[in-house]
């Protein structure tokens, strides 16, 4: 099996845009409390996002939805008021109106706060859940980027999926459409064993980057790893052991392996949801917080040399 060195080396040939500087490390977050589950206010979403600075560094975010809780009316000032930015993410299945208001809330929101978001995402692995085709989100796509760029014409509009719906062409419509792709990748699900958690994760990105810079025909795309992480809870994955010794190994490896080779990150996700259901009787969706519900680190969240 190849070393982790020799994939990296080789994925840097299609890497020139990005492998003359660090990666930018983003970090998602929830919308709602976590002792209560009630919708955060701005004045939360202030405070998280200075303790994902003081611990991480960070000062870009990831939410999924624009419209529940009135999420970006409420982030939006947050982000202004701490000098972060945020990477917005659209709803689009659900009830006939969920898409209209999803697009509705962003589009307002870019008429006051365009300088603090990065990108727009239409949707979250629904790819991968088999709820919409290539096509369908390409049109998606296409009806956000209208409305968008009518208030801010440089904000890019895309979508974020799994890796491997987007290394196998089923996301080829929608990379076509894009100005923004997110590609999630987690070795836990692939139920690698820790030794083999960034060589897994690696790999599978640069296969997903690598198909999205063909049917772009160009290697400086704006791509990101849109969801990564270990969880330190919850039960075995095949291989796969959850524990924040293993976790803290996957961040110094592969997490701060892949910004120092200059691909924008996204974590999943700042702390801790308690409320999150069991699935198949593993609570493991509870634990992938990098920080407690308390907001204190797991463990050392620091990336040297990024």
């Amino acid at each position: 099996m190849p070393s982790i060195i020799s994939i990296v080396k080789a994925s840097l040939l299609v890497l020139p845009a990005l492998a003359s500087a660090s990666g930018t490390l983003g970090v998602a977050l929830g919308i709602h409390k976590v002792n209560d589950q009630t919708c955060k206010t701005t004045e939360d979403f202030i405070a998280d996002l200075k303790t994902i600075k003081k611990e991480t560094g960070s000062t870009v975010v990831r939410i999924y939805t624009t419209s529940q809780c009135k999420a970006i009316a409420s982030l939006a000032p947050a982000l202004k008021a701490t000098g972060s930015k945020a990477i917005v993410g659209l709803w689009p299945t659900g009830t006939d109106t969920i898409f209209m208001e999803e697009t509705d809330a962003i589009v307002d929101a870019l008429k006051s706060y365009a300088d603090q978001i990065l990108g727009v995402t239409v949707g979250s692995e629904h790819l991968y859940r088999k709820e919409l085709t290539g096509e369908q989100l390409s049109k998606m796509i296409e009806t956000v980027q209208k409305r968008t760029k009518e208030v801010a014409p440089n904000v890019p509009v895309g979508f974020a999926d799994s890796w491997n719906k987007i290394q196998d062409g089923t996301a080829d419509p929608a990379v076509a459409q894009s100005d923004l792709v997110l590609a999630n990748a987690f070795s836990y699900w692939q139920g690698q064993e820790i030794n083999n958690g960034t060589h897994s994760f690696v790999d599978d990105i640069m296969q997903a980057l690598q198909h999205v810079q063909t049917i772009k025909k160009k290697t400086n795309v704006n791509f990101w790893v849109g969801e990564t992480n270990w969880p330190t809870g919850g039960k075995d994955f095949e291989k796969a052991i959850p524990n924040v010794t293993n976790a803290a190994r996957y961040w110094k490896e592969a997490i701060c392996g892949i910004l120092a080779w200059g691909v924008d990150t996204f974590v999943f996700e700042a702390f801790d949801e308690p409320w999150k259901p069991a699935e198949k009787n593993n609570d493991v969706e509870r634990h992938w917080g990098i920080m407690d519900i308390n907001g204190k680190p797991k463990f050392d969240l620091k990336c040297p040399n990024v």
